[in-house]
């Protein structure tokens, strides 16, 4: 997936189906402060933005669950370490 630089007033959610078979697919969202050339101050939420159609939607999934159990994976190794070292 190809990400591009995107802003928006709004915060963005993080996945959004645009229509069927696409999705909006967001990362590094941000919130900043700015000015207008009037001086008056907003805040604007700037984010990485990808589209996605319905099989690289999937594959996105797919990857994200399994970063997840990874993670977990290292959290219960790690834990169970603790225990067997006594600190826990």
């Amino acid at each position: 997936m190809q990400y591009r630089k995107a802003e928006s007033r709004q915060q963005p959610k993080e996945i959004e189906q645009a229509t069927a078979g696409r999705y909006y697919i967001r990362k590094n969202i941000k919130k900043e402060s700015r000015t207008d050339e009037k001086g008056a101050a907003f805040d604007l939420w700037v984010y990485d933005e990808a589209v996605a159609s319905e099989a690289e939607y999937a594959a996105y999934l797919a990857i994200q669950g399994a970063e997840l159990r990874r993670e977990a994976e290292i959290v219960d190794d790690y834990t169970l370490q603790l225990i067997e070292e006594g600190t826990l």
